[in-house]
C-alpha cells in the first residue's frame, strides 16, 4: 500500500508543479498581450493622425490642382487670343520667308552641284586635253624633207673602166620603182625627237655637236626602228645606188672624182680625188655640200648609210626591186664617210656591218613608198 500511495503522491506533486508553471506562463503571456494591446492602441492612434493629415493634404492638393488647372486654362486662353491677334500674320510672314529661304537654299545647293559638275567636266577636259597633247606629241613625227624619185632601169655595180672596182660589185641590170627618199641624212635633231618621244637612249655625238649634224653611233636595228617610227624604211641597196647615181654613169654620178667642194671625206689620199687635199676629221652639218641631180645631199661622204639588205653576191641577169639575200651575217651600208678616201665613197662601193655595229662614221637616211 505504501508504494501505491507513494506513486500517487508523486504524480500529484508533478501535476501541481506543472500547473503552477503553466499559470505562470499564462500570466506572462497575458501581461505581454496587454503590453502589445497598448502598443497597438498607440499605433492605431498614430495611424489615425496620419490618415487625417493625408486627408488634409489631399484636400489641399485638390485645391492646388484646381487653382493650377485654372491658371493653365487662363494662360491657354490668353495664348490663343494672342495667336489670333498678333502671331498669325507673323507666322505667315515667317512661313513665306522660310519658304523662300528653302527655295534659295535648294537653288544654291543645285547651283553648287552644277558648279561641281562643271569643275569635274573642266578637270576631265583638262586631263583629256593634256592626255591628247601627250598622245599627239607621241604620235606626231618631226618634219623631214623628202624628195620624189622617179624609178627606172640602170646598170648597178662598178664598171671596170671607172677603176677601183671590188670583186663584189659586178655590173648587172636593175629596175627600181618610184620611191621617195629623205633629202638629207637623218640628223640628231630628228633622232633626238624620236628618243624624247619613245624613251630610247640618245646616242653619243663624240663631242662634235648635235642639231643639224648627221646622227652617228647608230646600229642597224636602231636605224630600222627609227624608220618604222617615221612610217618609212631603210633603202634597199639598189634604191640607194640608183639615187646616188642620179642618172649619171660615173663613179660619183656625173664624174669619176670627188673634190672637197662636193663632199666631206678624207682628202689626204689622191685616189679618185679632184683638186686640193682636205680632211676635216669629223662630220659636217647636213646640206653643207651641193645636192645631186635628184636633189639629194651628202650621198657621198660625211657618214656611211645603212641599207635594208643583208650582204651577199648580186644576182645574175636583170632584177626588179631586188632586196638582197634572205639572210646573212652582215647588213650593207653605203656612201663612205668623213674618215674614208674618195674610193670608198663611190656610188657602187659596198661596206658591211653586223646588226649591232655602231660607230662615228655611220648613219642613215630613209625611204618612203609613193602613194
Amino acid at each position: 500500500m505504501s508504494i501505491k500511495y507513494s506513486f500517487i503522491f508523486l504524480l500529484f506533486v508533478t501535476f501541481t508543479t506543472y500547473s503552477q508553471s503553466k499559470k505562470v506562463r499564462i500570466q506572462r503571456l497575458t501581461k505581454s498581450n496587454d503590453s502589445l494591446q497598448i502598443v497597438c492602441t498607440s499605433k492605431e492612434h498614430e495611424i489615425g493622425l496620419l490618415n487625417k493629415e493625408l486627408k488634409q493634404c489631399a484636400i489641399q492638393h485638390e485645391e492646388d490642382m484646381r487653382l493650377l488647372n485654372g491658371k493653365i486654362s487662363e494662360l491657354e486662353r490668353e495664348l490663343h487670343e494672342s495667336r489670333n491677334v498678333v502671331l498669325t500674320p507673323v507666322k505667315e510672314k515667317k512661313s513665306k520667308k522660310k519658304s523662300k529661304s528653302k527655295e534659295k537654299n535648294a537653288l544654291l545647293t543645285e547651283l553648287t552641284k552644277v558648279r561641281e559638275k562643271l569643275d569635274s567636266i573642266q578637270h576631265s577636259t583638262d586631263y583629256f586635253k593634256t592626255g591628247k597633247q601627250m598622245i599627239l606629241k607621241k604620235m606626231s613625227r618631226p618634219e623631214m624633207s623628202i624628195v620624189d624619185i622617179q624609178g627606172g632601169t640602170f646598170m648597178m655595180g662598178c664598171d671596170s673602166k671607172d677603176g677601183n672596182c671590188e670583186t663584189d660589185e659586178q655590173v648587172h641590170r636593175v629596175t627600181v620603182s618610184d620611191f621617195r627618199m629623205s633629202k638629207y641624212e637623218v640628223t640628231f635633231d630628228l633622232y633626238d625627237a624620236y628618243c624624247d618621244s619613245t624613251g630610247v637612249e640618245k646616242p653619243d655625238d663624240n663631242g662634235w655637236g648635235r642639231g643639224n649634224r648627221p646622227v652617228i653611233n647608230i646600229t642597224w636595228a636602231e636605224a630600222d626602228s627609227f624608220a618604222k617610227w617615221m612610217g618609212g624604211r631603210l633603202p634597199t641597196e639598189s634604191e640607194w645606188e640608183y639615187a646616188a647615181h642620179a642618172g649619171g654613169k660615173g663613179a660619183f654620178g656625173k664624174s669619176n672624182c670627188l673634190s672637197k667642194s662636193q663632199a666631206n671625206f678624207d682628202g689626204t689620199s689622191e685616189a679618185m680625188r679632184c683638186g686640193e687635199e682636205l680632211f676635216l676629221k669629223r662630220t659636217q652639218p647636213v646640206g653643207s655640200y651641193p645636192a645631186n641631180a635628184f636633189g639629194l645631199h651628202d650621198m657621198y661622204g660625211n657618214v656611211f648609210e645603212w641599207c635594208s639588205d643583208w650582204y651577199g653576191n648580186y644576182p645574175q641577169g636583170t632584177t626588179i626591186n631586188p632586196t638582197g639575200p634572205a639572210e646573212s651575217s652582215y647588213k650593207v651600208n653605203r656612201g663612205g664617210s668623213w674618215a674614208n678616201p674618195a674610193t670608198a665613197c663611190r656610188a657602187a662601193a659596198r661596206e658591211t656591218g653586223e646588226l649591232e655595229f655602231e660607230g662615228n662614221r655611220i648613219g642613215f637616211r630613209l625611204v618612203f613608198s609613193r602613194d
